[in-house]
């Protein structure tokens, strides 16, 4: 049994295949969020301006994102392109992100609720704050959900797809560790 870190080839190409997959996986999740943002900016102002230049903007977004990911999810990825990912690297390190954040945020929102009770705008500060929490969880906690499941996913992915199986065949054929002796195997 190989750990976890030791570098491989498919490990390699899957966590490349992840970290493209996370980045399209937030644009899916960030469009209904834009939509969102503006029928509430809508509703609360009353003026259709936001809901209309916001939903199309939104709707483009989660289109791409969708379009985008199934591409990256077919293909193996150019692993000479240096990814970084700066978050956190799976669901849980997502969600107890998101929690800090959002209570740093609720904290500070909650100095000026007296004043918004005052002046009656509970309402816009508290969705505001619920909109801020969608933005946090569609950027973060998507994301680290599909990096933590990158790997898992390759595996399936390549199991059931005959085209990406041929392509990983392929790259088996001609792969060698620039670097060192790397295997290129396990996943």
């Amino acid at each position: 049994m190989s750990p976890p870190n030791a570098p491989s080839r498919l490990r390699q190409l899957a966590d490349a295949q992840g970290t493209l997959a996370a980045g399209w996986s937030s644009a899916i999740a960030g469009g209904p969020v834009l939509v969102l943002t503006g029928l509430f900016f809508s509703a609360v102002s009353g003026n259709p301006a936001a809901v209309l230049v916001l939903g199309p903007l939104g709707t483009a977004l989660m289109v791409l994102g969708l379009t985008s990911w199934k591409r990256v999810r077919s293909r193996l990825p150019n692993t000479n392109k240096l990814l970084v990912t700066r978050g956190p690297g799976n669901a849980r390190g997502g969600i107890a992100m998101v929690a800090g954040l959002a209570g740093l945020i609720g904290a500070a929102m909650v100095m000026v609720l007296p004043t918004a009770a005052e002046q009656g705008t509970t309402v816009s500060l508290v969705g505001a704050y619920l909109l801020v929490v969608a933005l946090l969880v569609a950027c973060i906690v998507v994301p680290s959900a599909v990096l933590g499941r990158a790997r898992e996913s390759f595996r399936l992915r390549v199991q059931s797809n005959p085209e990406l199986r041929r392509a990983v065949e392929q790259d088996l054929a001609i792969w060698r560790d620039p670097h060192g002796n790397a295997g290129y195997g396990p996943l």
